[in-house]
This record gives structure tokens, C-alpha cells and sequence, in this order.
């Protein structure tokens, strides 16, 4: 099977790159059994050819980054409390995921991607969410360690017999958090699976897709210890099985 990993654009000393984390690619590996498939994000403001791309796709992943979906994208004036941005990855990230709805494919979209399938389907954003009265800081950690700057730090609270409760057994788990902006209004086809304790929407699925899962945490960190994720990434992959074999037949 092939899963789409949208990449972002990277700047070195000379040039521009295309990346993934690496450890997207080890959960990748690690949980499913899939060969990855690396999408660019246009550089020069190019639409993909996402038809072409999707036909030979049995799943995509959407991942997070540390630019965040431009406004105009969700009808909101810019302001720098909004910023960065990466124009190539909203028109890339946006085309692949609408499309990829519409053809009931399996996504599952991470922190900024999970932020991209609510602008797609027609929601909205917040900033600053550690500014915001009520509302407690997921912001990264100022640290070097990769270990403790993607730690567990706060719970999210499942849905009673949705998606993750019935996937895990339990009605809350521990998550990382990092991220200063979050879902504002959520988009009409998507309902809430999970929320943290101020009140900020985790999780989120799809109403009428098959598998169209979202989630605000990072659940390719520490993938093999946190409860959440060998399962998370194993029932993708079960749903990208079931979407290739009805494909075939």
C-alpha cells in the first residue's frame, strides 16, 4: 500500500528542501504496513496535480510543521500573531485533503494538518490560545531535548463511545502539547472525539467519511510507549487495507 506524506518546505545555509521528520517515517514503519510516499509542497504556488497523485494512493498523511494555515484560507484578517506562513504547503495540504474526502480515502492529519482538514471542511482557527483567558499554554518547550520538549503533558478527554474510546478502552490519555493555535469554529462535516481540560478540541473525526481522523497532539513521538498511538497508526492502517482491497474488487 501507499501512504502520502505531505513534506514541508525547509531552508538551509543554501538551499530550499522538501522534509518529513523522521519520525513520522519510523511510526510509519513501526505500526503500519505501508510504503511512504513523500508529496512536496509547492514551492512556487503551483496546484498540485492531485488527481494524478490520489489515483495511485491508498491513504495520506498530513503532518505538522511550525507555519501555521494563512488566514485568508478561513476568512480572517492576517496579523502576526497568525505568523509564519508556507503558501505552498496551504495550497498542496488543502487540494490533497478535499480531495482525498471526496474520494472517501483514508487520512489521518496531525497539529498542522489537523488544523488544515478543519479549515478545509470549512472551519475556523484561533491564535494565541495561551493569551485567551481560561485557556492554559500547549505552547512547545523551550528545550533542546526531544525527549522532554514532545513529553506527555496534559490529558484529553475522549467521547463517550466514540472513536478513541472505543479504539483504547479508556475515556482519557495522556498527550504532548505544542501548539499556540488551535480549532475555533469547528467545520460542519467534523465532530469532537477529545478535549483537553480548558476546553480546546483534540481530536476530531469526520462524520460521513470511513476513516478521517484529526488530532492536535503528536502521536509519531514516542510512538511505541504513549497508549494512544501503535493503535492509532494500526487502525490507519486497517482502514487503508480495507480502502485498497475494495479498490481492487
Amino acid at each position: 500500500m501507499l501512504l502520502g506524506i505531505i513534506c514541508n518546505q525547509k531552508q538551509d545555509n543554501i538551499n530550499r528542501l522538501q522534509a518529513v521528520n523522521h519520525m513520522y517515517l519510523s511510526a510509519v514503519s513501526g505500526h503500519m504496513n505501508v510504503q511512504p510516499v513523500l508529496i512536496p509542497a509547492h514551492p512556487d504556488g503551483t496546484q498540485p496535480q492531485v488527481d494524478a497523485l490520489l489515483d495511485r494512493l491508498d491513504g495520506v498523511l498530513m503532518t505538522g510543521n511550525r507555519s501555521n494555515v494563512h488566514p485568508s484560507h478561513y476568512g480572517v484578517e492576517p496579523s502576526a500573531a497568525h505568523e509564519p506562513y508556507e503558501p505552498g504547503r496551504d495550497i498542496t495540504a488543502l487540494a490533497i485533503i478535499k480531495g482525498a474526502l471526496e474520494r472517501d480515502m483514508p487520512l489521518l492529519a496531525i497539529c498542522r494538518g489537523y488544523q488544515e482538514l478543519n479549515v478545509a471542511c470549512g472551519g475556523t482557527l484561533m491564535t494565541d490560545i495561551h493569551l485567551t483567558e481560561g485557556r492554559f499554554a500547549h505552547l512547545t518547550p523551550d528545550v533542546d531535548d526531544n525527549e522532554e520538549r514532545f513529553a506527555a503533558r496534559h490529558d484529553v478527554h475522549f467521547v463517550e463511545g466514540g472513536y478513541f474510546h472505543t479504539l483504547l478502552g479508556v475515556r482519557s490519555a495522556k498527550t504532548n502539547s505544542l501548539h499556540w493555535q488551535a480549532i475555533d469554529k469547528l467545520a460542519d462535516p467534523l465532530e469532537i472525539e477529545g478535549h483537553a481540560d480548558d476546553g480546546i478540541i483534540e481530536a476530531v473525526r469526520h462524520k460521513t467519511a470511513s476513516y478521517c481522523i484529526g488530532v492536535q497532539w503528536h502521536p509519531e513521538y514516542q510512538s511505541g510507549e504513549n497508549i494512544v498511538s501503535a493503535k492509532l497508526f494500526g487502525d490507519f492502517d486497517r482502514a487503508m487495507l480495507s480502502f485498497s482491497e475494495g479498490r481492487v474488487s
